[in-house]
């Protein structure tokens, strides 16, 4: 027997060192994965902190952590991968319609999100404008609706942006 300490845990896990053998290696494999992703340290240590939550329940139920049990452990979580091989190849959408929050279509709370200012201030300085460009904004906001895409949330639409961000810095 062996002792591995997993991250987000206080103790080290008691356990076969084939066991201790094949999580250094996962973790080692996630680590790769991640390559440069800016969330990838991070990444590497929540996955180990949830390997680390199920050893411990095995434990707590009076189990041992050998091989076999650490084969379907690891089995559950799969290959760790990058947000990148994750994320589709496609731009977030400059203008965009949120379903989640939305008041009338959506439209000004997607273009909050877009430039990250408080959505309340947008839409007053939206009905302002509209008030007194004479109706010019209000045709332009019902031609964005025709184009703008749906996304469900204002989540969804930052992390689309976040990975365009990603995309551009390298």
């Amino acid at each position: 027997m062996t002792d591995l300490a997993l991250a987000g845990h206080g103790g080290a896990f008691p356990m076969s060192a084939e066991a201790r053998a094949l999580i250094l290696e996962y973790l080692e494999r996630a680590r790769t994965a991640m390559g440069a992703s800016p969330a990838g340290d991070e990444t590497v240590r929540d996955v180990e902190a949830a390997i680390g939550d199920q050893l411990r329940r095995i434990l707590d139920d009076g189990g041992q952590i050998d091989r076999d049990v650490t084969t379907r452990v690891l089995e559950q979580f799969g290959p760790v991968s990058s947000d990148e091989e994750a994320a589709p190849a496609a731009r977030a959408p400059f203008l965009c319609r949120i379903v989640e929050g939305k008041q009338i279509s959506g439209l000004c709370l997607g273009l909050a999100t877009r430039a990250d200012v408080r959505v309340d201030w947008l839409r007053s300085i939206a009905v302002i404008l509209g008030l007194f460009s004479g109706g010019l904004l209000v045709v332009a906001y019902l031609v964005a609706l025709l184009f703008a895409p749906r996304m469900r949330t204002t989540g969804e639409y930052r992390r689309a942006i976040e990975a365009d961000r990603r995309r551009e810095q390298r």
